[in-house]
């Protein structure tokens, strides 16, 4: 296991939990997990970030943490993947658009936008349908949407508009 692999798995992990100490707590349960079933996958990647997935939710299970919103089967689905492309967030509203979505939607949006996984590609891996990670991207545009028109209204209240 190299350390770029390491470092991409880090990300996904701090991706579901938002908290680094967290995040590396799940990395390390995962590896050793891992280490102590003497699996060898075709595609460790894969593989760890399904260990680290299995363990989240068992993790939230546990403390009783609900951070998994129901899917809403007649929500709209994103019919164009390539739409939040066109969205420019800055930093700070990327980190605050983190927070405002839940763990679920995170997923989604590291999988798509950081691995670059296409919908079919992160519901082959999530094992969910294509229609429901596309609701996801949907409403996770919606959410981006709704804090730039937001900034936009704060910055021209200012004064700060351009």
């Amino acid at each position: 296991m190299d350390r770029e692999l390491l470092q991409c798995l880090y990300r996904y992990c701090l991706c579901l939990t938002r908290h680094g100490a967290a995040a590396e707590d799940l990395l390390q349960t995962a590896i050793e997990r891992w280490l102590k079933s003497g699996a060898t996958p075709a595609h460790p990647r894969a593989y760890l970030r399904t260990m680290i997935r299995n363990q989240f939710i068992d993790d939230c299970r546990r403390l009783k943490i609900v951070d998994f919103e129901p899917i809403d089967d007649h929500a709209p689905a994103l019919l164009d993947e390539t739409c939040l492309e066109e969205v420019t967030l800055q930093h700070d509203l990327i980190e605050y658009l983190f927070s405002q979505l839940n763990a679920a939607e995170r997923e989604v949006l590291y999988l798509w936008a950081v691995e670059g996984y296409s919908a079919a590609e992160i519901a082959s891996d999530l094992g969910q349908p294509r229609g429901t990670i596309l609701s996801r991207l949907h409403r996770i545009k919606l959410k981006a949407v709704d804090i730039l028109e937001n900034e936009a209204t704060n910055a021209n209240r200012t004064g700060q508009g351009g």
